[in-house]
């Protein structure tokens, strides 16, 4: 039996579509990165779908998406974190070693969250180049 293809206007409207969402959810993602711009919105699936108007699958199916949120998440908590470590309630000061400590866990963390966005990158890179090579076998193809 022969497989069937899908026309080649629908796999270039769905590859369009997806496209778009992932730019809406990188849009969406950088919005709650900047504190600025984040205002009392919550790193969260469903503050992406309320900014996007995107489904949760939608979003759910993008694990570089979940991924940065997690980051995201994670370095708002560090800097909740860091914060509550410079000011003591009992008025007592920390000592040098501690305080050191929560700044390497600090660092680990912002290494942690810089070496998901890398690995993320290159799984974008990696799609991309598939993507180009997929258009240069089409164009030869057609010539």
């Amino acid at each position: 039996m022969e497989k069937r293809k899908r026309p080649a206007e629908l796999s270039q409207f769905l590859e369009d579509t997806s496209k778009d969402n992932d730019t809406l959810i990188t849009e969406a993602l950088e919005k709650l990165k900047d504190p600025l711009r984040r205002g009392k919105l919550k790193p969260t699936v469903a503050t992406i779908i309320e900014l996007t108007g995107l489904s949760r699958n939608t979003i759910r199916n993008r694990v570089w998406a979940l991924s940065r949120l997690k980051d995201i998440k994670a370095e708002i908590r560090a800097k909740k974190d860091e914060k509550s470590t410079h000011a003591e309630p009992d008025g007592e000061e920390k000592s040098v070693e501690d305080l050191l400590r929560d700044k390497v866990k600090v660092l680990t963390e912002q290494n942690v969250s810089l070496y998901n966005e890398v690995l993320n990158l290159q799984e974008a890179n990696a799609r991309l180049c598939n993507e180009m090579e997929e258009l240069q076998r089409i164009r030869l193809r057609v010539v």
